[in-house]
């Protein structure tokens, strides 16, 4: 039953987000909606490692950062593409993955924590002091929309319903993995890393496999976002953005995929509204995680479901019975 409002979940939630722009066609509103649909990607990258697998990694900005300038560079220095860049992209993004990942397999907790912050902060040092390869403090301009065919998408709405389509597309394959004997493994080393050895469960591949999930989602949306912007520089990149995604995650639903959707949506538009307090709107972010925490631990996505299970599913049901 669980499969089945999860589901429908993920799908009563695009088909809003598919569905928005009809009726709202004002400019920085698809603008929100862009990061909205980028934020879901990148939200979903998290919920590989820290969500499935358990593992408290808050580096996804550092990677994030590095999709975002492997896109930037290979458009605008090297001639290539948005689609070659995207491609090259996520595999810089997961070849950079793994090699975080092998040296870290037997950290865990509080030391894997303190390692991906030294990994972000790296990575932010390095985009900022190697001028003569990332533009430094000055950053990236001039990074070209994508193509369809020989027309360019100029148009933030046409951009949208490119970034919502790839989302879509990157919610269903981690459904997939979900439900596949990776995704068990995944569950199986969260709950009980102990005993998932004690049957034969290989902990540091499951682990190096969420790394390079983590990876590969985070080139899609880093070379989403440089695409968007037009622009880049490591300013961008900042430790509160690990806490912003993190708390999407949380609040929306913690190892739920139409949780990291959800929570990525609600969050995104949640800052927009909440500009006018600066980074004080963090303050509101560690308010709702405790009551999120306190009184619902799996999230909003929980309400969603049970109102699926409670009002949408028996129609399903009644349909199922009627036809035999």
């Amino acid at each position: 039953m669980y499969k089945k409002e999860r589901n429908i979940a993920l799908g009563l939630i695009f088909t809003i987000l598919i569905g928005v722009p009809i009726f709202d066609k004002a400019p920085y509103h698809i603008f929100v909606l862009c990061m909205v649909a980028i934020n879901i990607i990148l939200v979903m990258a998290l919920n590989f490692i820290l969500g499935f697998a358990g593992q408290v990694f808050l580096g996804t900005v550092g990677f994030y950062a590095i999709g975002g300038y492997a896109n930037a560079l290979l458009t605008v220095n090297y001639g290539l593409n948005f689609w070659q860049a995207l491609v090259c992209s996520v595999l810089i993004t997961s070849f950079f993955s793994l090699l975080l990942g092998l040296p870290t397999l037997k950290l865990k907790g509080f030391y894997l924590a303190l390692m991906s912050l030294g990994f972000v902060t790296i990575t932010v040092g390095i985009l900022t002091n190697w001028m003569s390869f990332t533009g430094g403090v000055w950053g990236v301009m001039g990074i070209p929309r994508p193509y369809i065919g020989n027309a360019p998408i100029r148009s933030d709405l046409h951009f949208y319903f490119l970034a919502i389509g790839i989302a879509l597309l990157l919610a269903i394959f981690a459904i997939m993995v979900e439900d596949s004997r990776f995704g068990r493994a995944f569950k199986a080393v969260r709950d009980d890393q102990l005993s998932s050895e004690m049957l034969g469960i290989q902990s540091h591949r499951v682990k190096l496999l969420a790394f390079l999930m983590c990876g590969i989602y985070s080139g899609f949306a880093g070379s989403l976002f440089a695409s968007l912007q037009g622009f880049i520089s490591p300013e961008m990149y900042t430790f509160n953005l690990n806490s912003t995604y993190m708390c999407m995650l949380v609040v929306g639903g913690l190892g739920s995929v139409p949780g990291a959707v959800l929570g990525a949506t609600l969050l995104t538009i949640a800052t927009e509204m909440l500009r006018f307090l600066r980074e004080k709107y963090l303050t509101f972010y560690a308010l709702l995680i405790i009551i999120v925490l306190i009184y619902q631990p799996g999230g909003l996505i929980v309400f969603i479901r049970h109102a699926i299970y409670k009002y949408i599913s028996p129609l399903f049901s009644r349909r199922s019975l009627q036809k035999e």
